[in-house]
C-alpha cells in the first residue's frame, strides 16, 4: 500500500511543477521618445580565399588556351585567366556582404512615475511615437514594450 501511495505523490507533485508557468510583471506607461538604431555588421573576411581565386585563374588559363593559335591561343589563355579570376572574386565577395538589424529605443514614463529605456529588436508591424500608450512586460531580466489596448 505504501508503495501506492509513494506513486500517488511523486504524480501530484510532477503535475503540479508541470503546470506551473512562468510570471511577468506588467506596468504601462507613456513613450517619451522613441529612436531607431541601425547596427551594421561588418562582413568576415574568412569569406576572401586565395588559392581558390588562384585555382580558377588556372582553371580558366586551361580553357582559354584550348582556343586560337599561336599568338591567339596566348590571348584566349590570359582572357580565360582573367576571367576565371574575376568570376571567383566576384563569388567570395558576394558571400562577406555586410547585414544590418534594427532595433528601437524607447524611453517610457510610467504610470507610477519612473522613467524606463528599454531597447528591443524592431517590428515593421509596431511603431512607436511619442505619447503612445504602452504595455511594459518584465520577466526576469528580459523586458518588452507593446502597444496599450
Amino acid at each position: 500500500m505504501k508503495k501506492v501511495e509513494l506513486i500517488a505523490a511523486s504524480l501530484l507533485i510532477l503535475s503540479s511543477s508541470a503546470m506551473a508557468g512562468t510570471s511577468a510583471q506588467v506596468e504601462y506607461g507613456t513613450v517619451q521618445e522613441s529612436h531607431l538604431i541601425t547596427q551594421t555588421t561588418e562582413p568576415s573576411h574568412q569569406g576572401a580565399r586565395p588559392l581558390r581565386t588562384i585555382g580558377a585563374a588556372a582553371l580558366g588559363a586551361a580553357v582559354g588556351n584550348q582556343f586560337g593559335g599561336g599568338s591567339g591561343q596566348t590571348i584566349a589563355t590570359v582572357t580565360g585567366a582573367v576571367a576565371g579570376a574575376e568570376v571567383s572574386r566576384r563569388r567570395q565577395s558576394s558571400h562577406g556582404q555586410s547585414e544590418s538589424t534594427q532595433s528601437v529605443e524607447l524611453q517610457i514614463k510610467t504610470d507610477g512615475g519612473k522613467v524606463l529605456s528599454v531597447v528591443q529588436a524592431s517590428d515593421p508591424r509596431l511603431s512607436f511615437t511619442k505619447g503612445d500608450r504602452v504595455r511594459i512586460l518584465t520577466s526576469g531580466s528580459d523586458t518588452s514594450v507593446d502597444k496599450s489596448l
